[in-house]
């Protein structure tokens, strides 16, 4: 396994989020930041969401046997993602759960920043998350039942894809009852964001993972604004620790470009096994701080590397 992205591309990304300047100064986080904003965060069902986000990873013979309800594994032509679909029709629900970045191919792809206009859903997206959200959705559909409460999640790039197949099955008028993402990099822009409101999203962050930094907020289109992210966020700390910021909150702090030092920022702690420590931490026990006192409980360890499947 890497435990860096040895690519001088991808360095050079990670170098201008961490050092970005925002639209918000130092005065005004602290002032945002300095209370614990009300939520009920429930870290039992995180925990099933990103045990599903791991299983993504594996292969399908091992997705069965974890989940029997698994009516479709498949990773279409052209795409190195792959994803599984459970269906119980007793209680009409599915589950979407989607593979993150599993290759170099996808690492390049998940800092790659070009913008296009999806005009099925009339907003900015990124293009290689689009084309690869486009592909797993028409492959799945034969598989999906209209009518079903529909939950989806993915790790990484999989979650960015997770969030875009779910804005395509609410415009195609599925009931899509709850977004969960790992480590999501930003798919969309000030645009999209505008329009994108109505999605149930939660996104999960590790506090040294440095994929939700990308693509940076340096980087501005014309057109379309600046990269950014949707949805309230649940910032993982060590122990039962964690930060909860509400939307309007999240949009204007980002998680990636304040208090952190280049030095820390290390792939161990975007892999999925990290989140799953994390998140089991906080299942008998967790304990919200507040974003400016986040550091405090920041382990300076570096997490074991792990051969496991979902290495990135």
């Amino acid at each position: 396994m890497r435990s860096r992205i040895g690519l001088p591309a991808a360095i050079a990304f990670f170098m201008l989020a961490l050092t970005a300047c925002t639209t918000i100064s130092k005065q005004e986080v602290q002032l945002l930041g300095s209370s614990i904003a009300p939520a009920s965060v429930d870290f039992i069902e995180l925990n099933a969401y990103a045990e599903r986000s791991k299983a993504a990873y594996a292969n399908e013979a091992a997705i069965r046997s974890r989940y029997p309800a698994t009516v479709r594994v498949s990773s279409p032509d052209k795409t190195d993602a792959q994803y599984f679909l459970e269906r119980d029709d007793k209680a009409k629900v599915q589950y979407i759960a989607i593979r993150g970045t599993a290759n170099r191919k996808n690492v390049l792809e998940d800092v790659e920043m070009r913008i296009r206009v999806d005009l099925a859903i009339a907003i900015p997206v990124h293009i290689g998350f689009d084309n690869t959200a486009r592909l797993l959705y028409e492959d799945m559909k034969p598989y999906l039942k209209p009518g079903y409460k529909t939950y989806v999640t993915g790790h990484s790039l999989g979650g960015a894809i997770a969030v875009l197949i779910a804005i395509y099955l609410t415009e195609d008028g599925y009931d899509v009852a709850k977004i969960v993402t790992f480590g999501q990099p930003k798919f969309t822009t000030t645009k999209g964001v505008e329009k994108l409101g109505y999605l149930n999203l939660t996104r999960v962050v590790d506090q040294n993972d440095i994929i939700p930094m990308l693509p940076p907020t340096t980087i501005v289109n014309r057109l379309h604004g600046i990269y950014e992210h949707i949805g309230p966020e649940v910032i993982l700390l060590e122990g039962p620790h964690y930060v909860f910021l509400p939307t309007h909150d999240a949009e204007r702090i980002s998680e990636g470009e304040l208090g952190r030092s280049i030095g820390r920022a290390d792939l161990a702690d975007h892999h999925i096994d990290n989140y799953l420590r994390r998140i089991s931490n906080k299942v008998t026990r967790a304990t919200p701080v507040s974003y400016d006192d986040r550091e405090q409980y920041v382990s300076k360890k570096k997490v074991r590397r792990s051969s496991a499947a979902g290495a990135v």
